[in-house]
């Protein structure tokens, strides 16, 4: 057999380089599914040495497959699974088939399980709190796993943001160590009302846990997918390609009508009769409250304010102001126009970083949208079409495990 020797190698150096890729790459797969295999094999000998008190409950898992491009079930059933049997719960896997169908899932629950454990992303995780809320009753704890391509919810409890295949596994199960551990915290949530323009029309609420966008920045965002060949890059093609385009809704119109933020007194569950007068201006800020007791009564509470605007931008989710108490905040972003300066603030707008020109403060907010108003807007990054709507802050609505 003739010896490959360093003239052999020059000769058929491409050869060899071709070789090479798949082998190195077959090594580092190998190298780095022994690591997970490791990390997971420690988790789980940890999972069954504590005294865990989780034998008694029963775990509804609701899964959305079609999260994270399909790799969403794969990566439950790899990390998360072990981890819940381990840790003696008794679960119950429910797959959603489309969009709505974690809502109904819920909400048509014959009995409410201990848990429920969302396994998908932010539109997942609105689905599921929205059937519970809407049921009336107590609702369960919820667990957030980061499982979605957007995730932003789950994530805000996480402390790291996975670059390898072995961080997304100790992200999945750092999002289980407070189920495991029982640590629970309130978490307010944004109710949004469709206003009726019939009579007899009735539409149930939507919540969210996230926040409710309208317009160009979002519309970019929604779009980049589209260039999906741009790779890490696509976000900003989508916004470079955009820049003089006539097809998107450069500025939205609507009526904003607005209540004062409210730490929670009698005038937020019984509106009163009497509002006096106030300033548009006075939503800039949000109001000092000197008293928070039961029968606390806020004046200015129900006090409703009106003004038409056109702006880019809305977003409005929800804040913890300086008086510690929770209120919808407002960001109205009017800065953007088509052209090169809109190239010139590509960055900015890929990172969703325009400065506001204004941000209200309030407690509730309607929005009624012109006619000739972009058709689209989105309630935790899912859309919805545009139509006159009530956005409510409710404090303290729901239990996560977090």
């Amino acid at each position: 057999m003739k010896l490959l020797n360093w003239q052999n190698v020059r000769k058929r150096w491409k050869k060899l380089a071709l070789i090479s890729l798949p082998i190195g790459y077959g090594l580092y797969a190998l190298k780095r599914n022994y690591e997970i295999s490791k990390y997971m094999r420690a988790v789980c000998n940890d999972v069954k040495d504590k005294d865990s008190g989780g034998s008694s409950k029963n775990v509804l898992v609701i899964l959305n497959p079609m999260a994270d491009k399909g790799k969403s079930e794969k990566n439950f059933t790899k990390f998360c699974e072990p981890v819940l049997h381990l840790s003696g719960y008794t679960v119950d896997i429910k797959k959603t088939k489309h969009i709505g169908h974690a809502k109904t899932l819920v909400e048509s629950l014959e009995n409410i399980p201990d848990v429920i454990v969302v396994a998908g992303g932010d539109g997942t995780s609105s689905e599921v709190v929205t059937g519970l809320l809407r049921r009336g009753d107590t609702p369960c704890p919820i667990v957030l796993l980061p499982l979605g391509e957007k995730s932003k919810t789950a994530l805000r409890y996480l402390d790291h943001t996975p670059n390898s295949k072995l961080e997304t596994a100790n992200r999945l199960v750092s999002s289980l160590q407070p189920l495991i551990e029982d640590k629970t915290q309130f978490c307010s949530v944004i109710k949004y009302d469709i206003i009726e323009n019939e009579e007899n029309q009735v539409n149930k609420p939507i919540y969210g846990l996230q926040k409710f966008s309208w317009g160009l920045l979002r519309d970019i965002e929604a779009n980049k997918n589209k260039y999906w060949y741009f790779g890490n890059l696509r976000h900003h093609a989508a916004a470079l390609f955009n820049a003089f385009s006539s097809k998107l809704e450069w500025n939205i119109a609507a009526k904003v009508v607005l209540t004062p933020p409210c730490p929670g007194c009698t005038n937020c569950k019984k509106p009163i009769n009497q509002k006096p007068k106030i300033s548009f201006a006075s939503f800039y800020t949000t109001r000092q409250v000197t008293e928070k007791t039961e029968n606390f009564i806020n004046e200015l509470c129900d006090v409703e304010e009106s003004e038409n605007i056109e702006m880019n931008q809305i977003d409005i989710f929800c804040n913890k102001n300086s008086e510690s108490f929770f209120e919808l905040k407002t960001d109205l972003v009017k800065s953007l126009t088509p052209g090169f300066n809109f190239i010139e603030n590509i960055s900015n707008v890929v990172h969703y970083a325009i400065e506001p020109a204004t941000s209200l403060k309030s407690r509730t907010i309607k929005l009624y949208p012109s006619l000739t108003t972009a058709n689209t807007y989105y309630i935790d990054g899912e859309e919805y079409e545009v139509r006159p709507i009530k956005i409510s802050l409710i404090p303290n609505a729901i239990k996560l495990f977090c």
